[in-house]
């Protein structure tokens, strides 16, 4: 259950420091960035040069809509205009609300990445993806912004919740959320919808020919800077000519281990790539197999690679389980509490099946309350704990995805209602052509980096024993990283294949 009261102001704005006001920040203050760092930047030392790519003016946007700004920079460099402080004409958007439930964001995510299950080492975040789509959904009006909103939910109240409340940045953890419009000379903006994705995701906005190599160049520099230089290529061509505008948002995570694996522990050991039904007898502690377990049956013999695998030796961790899966929480430190941040639980789920079924049935079964009741009752445990070491990109099209998951009505050229958004010059309609994410993680004896990256392209037209239990992630299985009180998970992924191969 959700209360809340959105409270939307229509407001003139004429100079940049009354949109200032909305986010809390004075427009004048000198070192005052387009966009609150802490939340949206992962190291500015990672491709600094976007911000001689980018600089700050308003001057055609002002043309387009008719309105004159005195103030307005008028330096361009690049063919590429910042908007983000210079607002003409926006919605300054408050919303009062208590989350009672993030059943809405859960969903999306498990739902989302079923659909992509069937492909080799999946790996996306949901929350990246929910952030995109609710700056398209919030500019979309009948049909297709209900349709935006069955799949979503309260997209203003759960977006404006993760921006605000996500964010760390200190020396053994790191979160940051960055969400940036990009606006096509062709097309006339609506400045109220450019105020509520302001005001509520942080979000910068950008003016450019999309179609030019130096428009690319600068997206690519936006994304690389805010990913900490994990994904530094996104866009490989300049853009369709019709492309009308586009959305990014990217999530940036950098967390040590509470418990790091030491190095001298990492040996070269099996990992079974083909998963094949086990006899029972061959499972042993919860149906995990011991590290000499045959892993054939009925004349099928699984394939093994040599991978880089860490281990853990009696060491206490929590264990989750249930009839299907046992699996174990693998924490990460927190900032000190002088970081100005709120304490965040994080922490990595890596689950994998008891009962001989594929990790991909295992997911199948998988639900928001089937994993809430194994947090409820898990234990802490003494573990001999192997996780491999692994870094795995994946770049998947999430189109018809969406469209399984009800979102159809946006991807119609002939359909889709995004008038809130704004206008094409030649009063085309605007329609979302592509829905595509780039994810990378890298998880090793420190702890894990992970980053992935949404783009949205619209056009016109676990308690004590004697022994401990022996979890051995050495064959195909899920993981998650996890937001521990909200139970979001921020990256869900399957292990096929620690190379990547």
């Amino acid at each position: 259950m959700l209360r809340k009261k959105v409270i939307l102001s229509s407001i003139m704005i004429t100079a940049a420091w009354l949109f200032s006001a909305c986010t809390g920040k004075k427009a004048d203050e000198p070192g005052v960035q387009t966009t609150e760092q802490s939340q949206v930047t992962a190291s500015d030392s990672a491709n600094s040069d976007v911000e001689a790519n980018i600089q700050t003016t308003k001057q055609s946007q002002a043309a387009a809509s008719g309105v004159t700004d005195n103030r307005i920079n008028t330096d361009v460099e690049n063919g590429v205009e910042n908007l983000t402080q210079n607002t003409i004409q926006g919605a300054c958007v408050g919303i009062d609300y208590e989350i009672y439930s993030y059943e809405d964001v859960q969903k999306f995510g498990y739902q989302l990445f079923a659909q992509n299950i069937e492909e080799k080492n999946p790996v996306l975040s949901p929350v990246s993806a929910y952030l995109a789509l609710s700056m398209a959904g919030c500019g979309a009006d009948g049909v297709t912004g209900d349709e935006f909103r069955s799949v979503l939910g309260d997209m203003e109240v759960f977006s404006d919740d993760m921006v605000n409340s996500l964010a760390q940045n200190g020396d053994v953890l790191n979160l940051s959320i960055a969400n940036s419009a990009w606006i096509d000379d062709e097309f006339i903006v609506e400045d109220d919808w450019l105020g509520i994705i302001q005001s509520l995701m942080h979000a910068e906005a950008f003016q450019a020919d999309l179609s030019t190599t130096e428009a690319m160049n600068s997206m690519n520099h936006w994304i690389a800077r805010q990913t900490n230089g994990m994904i530094d290529n996104m866009i490989e061509k300049p853009l369709d000519a019709w492309t009308r505008l586009v959305l990014f948002n990217t999530i940036y995570f950098k967390g040590k281990w509470e418990t790091p694996f030491e190095a001298e522990n990492t040996h070269q050991e099996d990992f079974y790539i083909d998963q094949v039904q086990k006899v029972s007898e061959q499972s042993e502690l919860c149906g995990l197999p011991t590290a000499d377990a045959s892993k054939s049956t009925q004349g099928i013999t699984s394939t093994t690679e040599q991978v880089d695998m860490m281990n853990l030796y009696m060491t206490y961790l929590d264990c989750i389980s249930n009839d299907f899966t046992e699996g174990v929480i693998l924490p990460y430190q927190n900032n000190a509490n002088d970081t100005g941040y709120q304490d965040i639980k994080l922490a990595l789920i890596a689950l994998k099946p008891t009962n001989g079924e594929s990790i991909r049935d295992v997911y199948r079964k998988l639900t928001p309350d089937v994993l809430n009741n194994m947090l409820r009752n898990k234990q802490n445990e003494q573990v001999h704990l192997k996780l491999p070491k692994f870094a795995i990109t994946f770049d998947q099209e999430l189109n018809q995805s969406l469209v399984n998951m009800g979102l159809t009505e946006c991807f119609d050229p002939e359909k889709a209602n995004f008038i809130p958004m704004g206008k094409s010059k030649y009063d085309a309609n605007l329609y979302i052509s592509l829905v595509r994410q780039k994810a990378k993680i890298i998880v090793d004896e420190e702890g894990t980096e992970a980053a992935a990256v949404t783009e949205i392209d619209m056009k016109d037209g676990a308690g004590m024993i004697s022994e401990p239990k022996e979890l051995y992630f050495n064959e195909p299985f899920l993981y998650m990283i996890m937001d521990m009180d909200r139970e979001i998970p921020l990256f869900i992924g399957i292990l096929d294949n620690p190379k990547g191969e």
